[in-house]
């Protein structure tokens, strides 16, 4: 994504171009700050990535109208149209390039920075939404270790530039005057685009409906559609505003509520699309009117004109300050100062490398510019081979950073019985997994993800032929019987399937586990809380015996991560710095919550496997979780092992496996890194 060409372009044909409009750059700052907040984690702006749709749009509007204009008026060349693409993406793009390989050096993993050598020969050639397709998902953890994931758009923007004039050249040289020939070229062609896309993401290949070009052409021709179809704009007055308010609704709609994941972009991407083209035609004609410089418009047009150096920057001055943090984690007031600097440095780039190649102050001929862009990317490409020869020196340190970021990767699969009695497709349990076995204590384990990565500890420390374990989760999904109200069709189907199961079949104890912190977030805590109590009374009622464990370790970022960086810069990892502090409020606002009594215990996670808030990052080198909080096999048997007791006082041999885990602990190191 970036802000698209500026409607006033240098050159010859300048004065075929449409007039500047300030509202464009009203909207291009809305995306580009739609977008920022997205990746800064600002507070609420969860579908901020939608900001790329919006570009995409106005990208198709703006190129659609230049290029018809110069073909009414006979000035079309594809050489000066590509001269001005040249100066208007490459400056500022290389430099950008070039100076996030600088901290790459110290900063990043051999790996990572063999990726970002080749993810910079990918902006070279015009083909990084390629690469990134080949790789994890937008919205996967290692998106936020990709610095130059975010040129994925530029490529898309770039491949759509090489075909849209050819195809608007083309139309309108064959239909020889035909005013309607363009419009229905273009609308055939944004119908097919949309249907592929969808297609695709019913197929279940939502990265492809993500990265690649041919669906998301659509959103481009949306704006060329505008740009051609000849609709008389709203008057001035309460038409325009009507208008313009249904615009900003249908963008802002998406940018507060939609949450990120494969269900983007598909139908997902039609609210913001719609709302930047309403926007555009809503103010065709319009007259720029005379404003204050530090007027909340004039603030927001700046905004707009240095959209596309925001952009470029904003996401590797990111990235490389989360790999200066132990905790790969910023704080509010690091963020703010992190878009300032990036505003700082998005001014610095539009004043002192776009302006003067858009002028021809520097590179004055179109024969200079696209030498000069040759002997750029030449330049770069080189670099990245040298880089990529560089990634391939590593260090005792690296290796046992890379060691650590292994479990990035980890298989948890296997550990959390994945696809039998966790995440099933109906989001029904199979009766496998509720069976139980008489003569045996049976325990029902209930809840989602962080109910399944306690079941390998469970049958670790508790013997097989005295206890039974039986587990019901699904992702996401909270352990009541009211779990309807999070509107997930998994979380229902269990809900109805735990009230039957429970209202005939009596277990010897179940324990309830979920991520709390998630179910609890703002507004929610006394939503769930009142949830967690209907199904405790429903329970007791039946006499069935409940534990409901406390919220599980949560770090920042990502602990394996968070232990590479650390292991790289030779840094004693800091368990302050790494667990997520607002974990801890929460389990004491639970405890205080939730009744104590007769068949209900509270059993503190935080309490029984962290000494004075200091909690273990590693069990014998293994990382306790392989991501935030979810457990590795190994984690899951060291907190169990602290657990059990709580739940089964007279469980048989968990002595003898205490004290297993114990001497392994010690063996495995002392201080932050173990318990």
């Amino acid at each position: 994504m970036h802000a698209p060409a500026q409607p006033c372009v240098a050159g010859s044909s300048a004065a075929s171009a449409p007039a500047h409009r300030e509202d464009v750059d009203w909207l291009r700052a809305i995306a580009v700050l739609a977008v920022i907040g997205f990746h800064f984690e600002a507070p609420a702006i969860f579908g901020g990535f939608v900001g790329v749709d919006i570009f995409f749009v106005i990208s198709g509007y703006l190129i659609t109208g230049i290029i018809t204009a110069e073909i009414a008026k006979g000035q079309f060349s594809f050489a000066n149209f590509y001269e001005r693409r040249v100066r208007r993406l490459l400056p500022a793009l290389y430099v950008m390039v070039a100076f996030a390989a600088i901290p790459a050096f110290w900063d990043m993993l051999s790996s990572e920075r063999a990726e970002l050598s080749r993810s910079a020969m990918a902006v070279v050639t015009f083909t990084s939404n390629i690469f990134f397709w080949q790789q994890s998902g937008y919205f996967d953890h290692a998106a936020v270790e990709k610095p130059l994931l975010h040129t994925w758009s530029l490529a898309v923007e770039e491949q759509f530039y090489l075909v849209l004039p050819v195809v608007i050249w083309s139309v309108l040289r064959i239909a020889r005057g035909r005013r309607l020939a363009l419009p229905i070229t273009l609308l055939v062609l944004a119908a097919g685009s949309f249907a592929l896309g969808l297609m695709l993401m019913r197929s279940g290949a939502s990265a492809s409906a993500f990265f690649l070009s041919p669906p998301r052409a659509w959103e481009f021709l949306l704006g060329s559609l505008v740009a051609v179809s000849g609709l008389p704009a709203p008057r001035p007055g309460a038409a325009q505003r009507t208008a313009r308010g249904l615009a900003l609704l249908l963008m802002a709609v998406p940018v507060l509520a939609l949450r990120p994941g494969p269900g983007f972009p598909g139908l997902n991407a039609l609210s913001p699309c719609l709302g930047a083209a309403l926007f555009l035609w809503s103010g065709t004609g319009s007259v720029q009117a005379a404003r204050s410089p530090l007027a909340p418009l004039s603030v927001l047009a700046f905004f707009g004109r240095i959209s596309y150096s925001l952009y470029l920057w904003h996401w590797p001055v990111f990235a490389f300050a989360r790999f200066a943090k132990p905790g790969l984690a910023l704080d509010g007031w690091e963020r703010a100062a992190l878009f300032a600097l990036t505003v700082a440095v998005a001014t610095l780039s539009w004043r002192f490398v776009e302006q003067p190649f858009r002028s021809r102050r520097l590179a004055a001929t179109s024969r200079a510019a696209f030498a000069l862009a040759a002997l750029a990317s030449l330049a770069l490409l080189a670099g990245s081979g040298a880089g990529l020869l560089r990634a391939g020196v590593v260090s005792d340190a690296d290796r046992a950073a890379q060691r650590l970021d292994a479990y990035n990767n980890y298989d948890m699969k296997p550990v959390y019985r994945y696809g039998s009695c966790f995440t099933t497709p109906d989001g029904r349990i199979p009766e496998d997994c509720l069976r139980q076995m008489a003569g045996k204590t049976n325990v029902l384990l209930w809840g989602d993800s962080f109910a399944a990565h306690y079941y390998h500890g469970l049958k670790a420390q508790l013997d097989p032929d005295a206890v039974n374990i039986m587990q019901a989760s699904q992702p996401t999904c909270m352990p009541t019987f009211s779990a309807e109200t999070q509107g997930v069709a998994a979380c229902r189907a269990l809900a109805s399937q735990m009230r039957d199961y429970l209202a005939t079949a009596r277990p010897d104890l179940v324990v309830m586990s979920a991520d709390w912190l998630e179910d609890a977030r703002p507004p929610r805590f006394q939503s769930m809380v009142h949830d967690l109590k209907s199904t405790l009374h429903r329970l007791h009622d039946a006499g069935i015996p409940v534990v409901l464990l406390g919220p599980s370790v949560q770090f920042r970022a990502r602990l394996p991560s968070m232990l590479a960086r650390a292991t790289l810069r030779g840094v004693t990892p800091d368990p302050a710095a790494f667990v997520r502090s607002d974990v801890f409020a929460l389990d004491a606002a639970m405890q205080a919550a939730l009744p104590s009594g007769e068949g209900f215990s509270y059993v503190s996670i935080l309490s029984a496997v962290c000494k004075g808030d200091h909690c273990p990052l590693t069990v014998g080198g293994v990382p306790l979780s392989f991501d935030h909080a979810h457990l590795t096999a190994e984690g899951s048997v060291h907190v169990m092992a602290k657990i059990v007791p709580q739940l089964l006082p007279g469980a048989s041999e968990f002595s003898s496996i205490q004290q297993a885990d114990d001497r392994a602990h010690q063996a495995g190191g002392e201080g932050a890194r173990d318990d």
